[in-house]
Order: C-alpha cells, then structure tokens, then sequence
C-alpha cells in the first residue's frame, strides 16, 4: 500500500465512522464527490489545504491522516521535493511553517 491508499483509507475510515456519504463529505468541504471518491481509492494525494478542510469537517488533527502509513522503502526527501514543487506558493509557505512548527 502506498502513502496515496493509506491516507485515502484513513479519510475513508473517518467518514464510514460518522456515518457520512462521500456527497455528505464533499459539500462540507466544496469539493466534487469524483474528488473525493478517488482520493479515498489512492488515485488522487490531496493537498495540504484539501487534507486541513477534510481534518476540520472531522474534527481531527491533521496528523491523523498519516497514522498507520508505512514509509518503507522510499525516498522520503525525494518524495517530499515532489510534493513541495508541485505546490503554488502561497501552500509552499503554509507547507514550510507546518514544518517549522514540528521541528
């Protein structure tokens, strides 16, 4: 499994836990209902600001998103550069001051 599916089940468990439908979960948080469908199947990583909206509609911390994610056997620095480019930066900035706040 990998960090797109974990995190995806993670949301997914959240919602069924709530007894929430993926329609219920979009409009809390204004997204397409096909968004959230593939991010709980892994195909689509969501991000930083997408993760914080989901976070809050939960009433949950951020981090546990990435509870129960395995890491083994990646990059992590190369992986977290990709992710870091492919951001606009305005959610650079928020990205570098969450890190800030956990070192």
């Amino acid at each position: 499994m990998n960090i797109k599916e974990s995190i995806g089940l993670r949301i997914k468990e959240f919602r069924k836990k709530r007894s929430i439908t993926q329609e219920q979960l979009a409009e809390m948080v204004n997204l397409d209902v096909g968004y959230i469908s593939k991010l709980e199947v892994g195909r689509n990583f969501p991000t930083i600001g997408t993760l914080n909206k989901i976070a809050m509609a939960f009433n949950v911390d951020i981090s546990e998103f990435f509870k129960h994610t395995s890491v083994n056997n990646i990059d992590i620095k190369s992986e977290l550069n990709k992710i870091f480019d492919s951001l606009s930066y305005d959610k650079q900035i928020l990205l570098y001051k969450i890190a800030c706040e956990m070192a």
